[in-house]
């Protein structure tokens, strides 16, 4: 049977405004002076292309949070921001690639250190179509992603997590994403499992293998549709196994990385081409953080769609 070419506007709106709350949501999830697996750059709309810019500012508030769940605050705190540009195609009618780039800005005290974070590559696929607009199955896209590691990590700081981008790893993941819409109010979710892989460093403090493990993400939001506006909530929980860091001298085992990022969101569709989404983070009000940083902030995006 073939698609559709294109939604009815009342069907598209709120599917389309669901996912650039996705997207600065999840990309702006990673722990502060962490890492956290890069988002998914992924179609759930209906379009045949997208192209997305955005900006976030993010202040670190609680400067570390140990392996014990102890929170801890210092008189200097980090201002992080970052400029993320993605893109997304189809390949086919069930097919997609997406690529993101990510750059980083880190400040503290006049200091600022500032490059490319971990570059990320994904393949999609449209496994649960939405053909028939059934009023209860929703629409899934699972997707394979690569990230390189073009981020330094916190392990390979010598500024004391200043000049951390990303996780620093290669990594390889699967997850998929879920969307409904039921009449004004839509609703997402999305889930993904990785791997990263080992690598050898030497800084002033390390000399020799970084091992990671697995990860995971899971992200579940809603949304409340009115004229071109949408508003809404979303939650990602994220958790990495321990680094172990293998030296000659001994071994030290790590601990486990885990935040939860919630995130409220204001958006305006001009179009069915173009959107815009003001969303507000905060990584203090839910979940049992450890290993970690937690910050604030604010995320700025604009996206382009071109229809089928």
């Amino acid at each position: 049977m073939k698609r559709l070419l294109t939604l009815p506007f009342k069907i598209a709106l709120p599917i389309a405004m669901a996912l650039t709350v996705v997207a600065p949501s999840v990309a702006q999830a990673a722990a502060c002076c962490g890492g956290g697996f890069a988002s998914p750059t992924i179609i759930a709309g209906d379009q045949a292309s997208q192209f997305t810019l955005s900006y976030g500012f993010n202040s670190v508030v609680v400067d570390n949070v140990d392996s014990e769940g102890y929170w801890r605050r210092w008189d200097e705190h980090q201002q992080v921001q970052s400029f993320r540009i993605e893109g997304a195609t189809l390949l086919s009618d069930r097919w997609q690639a997406g690529l993101a780039i990510p750059m980083i800005q880190r400040t503290r005290t006049g200091d600022t250190h500032s490059g490319l974070g971990d570059v990320a590559a994904t393949l999609g696929y449209e496994f649960l179509p939405d053909w028939d607009y059934n009023p209860i199955r929703p629409k899934g896209v699972g997707y394979f992603q690569i990230t390189l590691p073009t981020g330094l990590s916190k392990y390979e700081s010598e500024t004391g997590a200043l000049d951390t981008r990303g996780n620093g790893f290669w990594s390889v993941g699967l997850g998929a994403l879920f969307t409904k819409t039921f009449s004004d109010i839509d609703a997402f979710t999305s889930v993904d499992v990785h791997r990263s892989f080992s690598k050898s460093v030497r800084t002033s403090s390390i000399a020799g293998q970084l091992q990671p493990g697995f990860g995971g993400n899971f992200s579940a939001g809603l949304g409340y549709n009115f004229t071109a506006f949408r508003i809404g909530g979303a939650l990602t929980w994220v958790v990495e196994d321990p680094v172990k860091i293998v030296q000659p001298l001994g071994t030290i085992d790590g601990a486990v990385e885990r935040y939860t990022t919630a995130s409220l969101a204001l958006s305006y569709m001009k179009s069915d081409e173009w959107a815009g989404t003001l969303s507000y983070l905060d990584q203090t009000w839910f979940g049992s953080p450890t290993n970690t940083s937690l910050g604030r902030g604010l995320t700025i995006q604009i996206q382009r769609r071109w229809l089928r």
